[in-house]
């Protein structure tokens, strides 16, 4: 009898344990109200990314909360509210608060509206993660990773601002690579902001997803972050795409493992809705 119970008592105590770290990476908390924009600031340069007027003056940004165009905004849509961007000025809404150790997902999909300079296409937005420095540091952004939200490109990575990471990549063709687990860890950088830039730097920039899970225009994407300590994972429509690894600044090696997380305005209308977010002790199993 002693016995029994003895064993009853570890199974409820590792049964309790247990309980307690499913419980940090089972529960998940909205991002977004669904009403209104609190919890999230915007940052706007100036419309359709002009520098200067007709006159040759200098056009100065809309900059924090300003947005007399409505360039961002809560609409309905046929399935409930979203975040609608115009992107008639390019720059960002962003979250208050600093996020590590978490995975997101939200759901995107393309409107029609496309805004010069890039009225051509591809249409284009972006999930930016670790975000940090003040609002408009990084062109109409602030130095962040990104997870590529672009028509036909969604999942790929990009570096914004000060920034570097590697992640597993084989040639694509000439010029570009494309992810691939088992390939030679290579490092992404922001090139322009060296004094070596060389013409070849988009190729350190910019690495190619391992496959297109995105779905025709016009339909809801559901895209997910996953970062634990100074690596992540991009995952498109339940797809994992890439994983990244070393996230860090650029100039000084530093570790980057947090920051703001960032929807970016770039030219093309596009919708965000049902975001939400649950922090996590480790990679989740499905992903380990």
């Amino acid at each position: 009898m002693k016995y029994a119970l003895t064993v009853l008592l570890g199974i409820l105590l590792v049964s309790c344990q247990q309980g307690k770290k499913n419980k940090v990476e089972t529960t998940w908390t909205s991002l977004w109200n669904g009403q209104d924009l609190t919890g999230w600031h915007t940052y706007l340069g100036t419309p359709y990314n002009t520098l200067t007027d007709s006159l040759g003056n200098t056009v100065s940004p809309f900059g924090i909360d300003n947005d007399p165009l409505e360039v961002i905004k809560v609409v309905g849509t046929e399935t409930g509210n979203a975040i609608r961007i115009s992107g008639v000025a390019w720059g960002m809404i962003y979250t208050e608060k600093a996020y590590k150790n978490y995975h997101l997902k939200l759901k995107v999909k393309w409107g029609e509206d496309m805004h010069a300079p890039r009225e051509k296409g591809p249409r284009d937005s972006g999930l930016l993660y670790h975000g940090f420095g003040a609002p408009g540091s990084a062109y109409n952004w602030m130095g962040s990773q990104e997870l590529q939200i672009q028509q036909g490109d969604m999942g790929d990575y990009w570096p914004v601002g000060d920034v570097e990471i590697d992640v597993p990549s084989v040639p694509k063709d000439d010029t570009y690579y494309i992810y691939r687990e088992d390939g030679d860890l290579r490092t992404y950088y922001f090139a322009e902001i060296l004094p070596t830039a060389t013409a070849d730097s988009l190729a350190k920039r910019r690495v190619f997803k391992a496959l297109d899970a995105e779905k025709p225009h016009g339909e809801w994407n559901e895209v997910e972050l996953i970062t634990y300590g100074d690596s992540s994972i991009h995952i498109v429509n339940g797809k994992e795409v890439m994983r990244l690894f070393n996230s860090r600044k650029m100039t000084d090696k530093t570790p980057l493992d947090s920051g703001k997380i960032i929807l970016q305005s770039e030219g093309a209308e596009v919708f965000y809705k049902d975001l939400y977010l649950r922090e996590i002790s480790g990679i989740p199993k499905r992903y380990q």
